[in-house]
């Protein structure tokens, strides 16, 4: 019976010890897995602090980009009303009142005064025919540069 009874004191002794191993081993795993964890966290969070940066400086840059886009390049902004003591020419009373509303840009502008002697047509009617405006806005123009020339 002794040898029984040993046999049991030894089993039960061996599995307490792989028990412990067993435990051991779990907590310095999940030790292991918590420091990982963590330190993943730590990198996502960095890395979201990272895209908001990013996307930031991704809308500054957009909105430089479109104010350089519909930059007007040398020409001075000056109302309807200055156009008269500005310019003489018709054409380019128009073209001004166009740029400064932002109805063209400066190259559509260069364009059509470029384009008005090959097609022997008006300013207001080379923008039109090139799709720079539509009749509307030609409409506005024209009026404005009427009003800006003096009654004689």
């Amino acid at each position: 019976m002794m040898t029984f009874s040993m046999l049991f004191g030894l089993a039960l002794a061996a599995f307490f010890i792989i028990f412990r191993m067993i435990s051991k081993y779990r907590y310095t795993t999940m030790n292991e897995l918590y420091n990982l964890q963590n330190e993943l966290e730590t990198r996502h969070q960095s890395l979201r602090d990272r895209k908001r940066d990013l996307q930031r400086e991704l809308t500054t840059k957009e909105q430089a980009l479109a104010a350089l886009k519909s930059d007007r390049g040398d020409v001075r902004s000056i109302s309807v009303a200055d156009l008269e003591s500005v310019e003489m020419d018709e054409n380019e009373k128009m073209g001004r009142y166009l740029l400064n509303q932002g109805k063209i840009t400066r190259e559509q502008h260069n364009r059509a005064l470029k384009k008005m002697e090959i097609l022997k047509m008006d300013y207001l009617g080379v923008c039109v025919a090139l799709g720079f405006i539509d009749l509307e806005t030609g409409k506005q123009a024209l009026k404005a540069g009427k009003l800006s020339t003096p009654r004689l």
